[in-house]
């Protein structure tokens, strides 16, 4: 689910009939509206400054600042197999959640790892099978994976997994996802009672000055990323998700 998106044709469209106008009535406001939203929109100091209501209050650590009895990650996407590519394959966000989780399993407490994710696009595998796949690849033992395979949003991967770490007598867990998205995560752990010590597996750090200067189309996918969070969270406290 994007919003950002929707903003870039947005502003292309604005720019455009700016421009249309501009030739006949000799004004650019309309125009230099829509080129300067196109901007803010891909510079890089944009998506840093709306990044830090949402990551400032995670310290940058390697390891969970307290102990906790099991390591749960969520899933971001899967793609589904294709007749060329006969097997699903993680995108960038759940390769390196699990790669952060089996990190932490092996350098920082051996405990049960939850994969938290339901059926993919193809509405059959789930994601957190694959989620699996890449875990024991990374050195976690099968036995010590669990897979919740219900949920289809963070607020269902705090439903259908909180049930699954009660039944195993667990309450307290390091919650592993990217730092912007730690909000919304925790807070839906929390409010299934479960005691939450966050583990962000990415932070927004500074590129070197000229490349954070230069507008691009990474600043854009982030400036999406933070937008879904921040409605996100707006969208889950009216619902009382958290």
């Amino acid at each position: 689910m994007t919003y950002v998106q929707p903003l870039v044709l947005v502003f292309l469209g604005i720019a455009f009939i700016g421009i249309a106008r501009a030739r006949r009535r000799k004004k650019l406001g309309v125009a230099f509206l829509g080129v300067l939203g196109l901007f803010l929109l891909s510079w890089p100091p944009v998506d840093y400054l709306l990044s830090r209501p949402l990551e400032a209050r995670y310290p940058i650590r390697a390891m969970p600042a307290q102990p906790a009895d099991a390591i749960v990650v969520l899933s971001s996407a899967v793609s589904p197999p294709l007749g060329e590519r006969p097997y699903p394959l993680p995108d960038k966000l759940t390769y390196g959640r699990c790669q952060f989780a089996a990190w932490l399993y092996k350098h920082w407490k051996a405990v049960p790892v939850l994969a938290c994710g339901g059926p993919g696009s193809d509405g059959q595998v789930p994601l957190s099978r694959t989620m699996s796949s890449l875990l024991q690849t990374a050195g976690v033992p099968e036995a010590s994976i669990w897979t919740e395979e219900r949920s289809h949003s963070t607020h269902e991967n705090a439903l259908f997994g909180s049930e699954i770490l009660r039944k195993h007598g667990i309450t307290r867990i390091a919650l592993v996802v990217e730092a912007h998205a730690m909000p919304r995560a925790e807070a839906c752990f929390r409010k299934e009672g479960l005691v939450v010590i966050p583990a962000p597996s990415e932070f927004r750090e500074l590129d070197p000055p000229l490349q954070e200067l230069i507008p691009n189309g990474s600043a854009i996918l982030r400036n999406e990323s933070i937008l879904h969070e921040t409605l996100g969270l707006a969208y889950y406290w009216l619902r009382r998700w958290i």
